[in-house]
């Protein structure tokens, strides 16, 4: 399961919750654990969330360094054929 995928059935199961416990009595056990799972929800979805933006940083920190890497390769081994 991708990241995004994670994410969006989180939210559909947050949003659902949400909905059970505006039907549920306040200070029912019901209540109280819908919303502790709403909140567990979040959690969750804070750190997909966080984890999804380092990991993006990440890609492209190593393209460039693969970039660099390549054109690197690539002028040493086109000054090596020059000579």
């Amino acid at each position: 399961m991708s990241p995004d995928t994670a994410i969006d059935r989180i939210l559909e199961l947050s949003a659902e919750a949400q909905t059970k416990r505006r039907e549920t009595a306040e200070n029912s056990p019901a209540f109280h654990k819908l919303t502790g799972a709403i909140l567990a929800y979040g959690h969750a979805l804070n750190l997909l969330t966080r984890l999804r933006v380092d990991y993006s940083r990440q890609q492209k920190s190593a393209n460039a360094l693969v970039a660099f890497a390549y054109l690197s390769a690539k002028d040493f081994a086109d000054g090596y054929q020059r000579r």
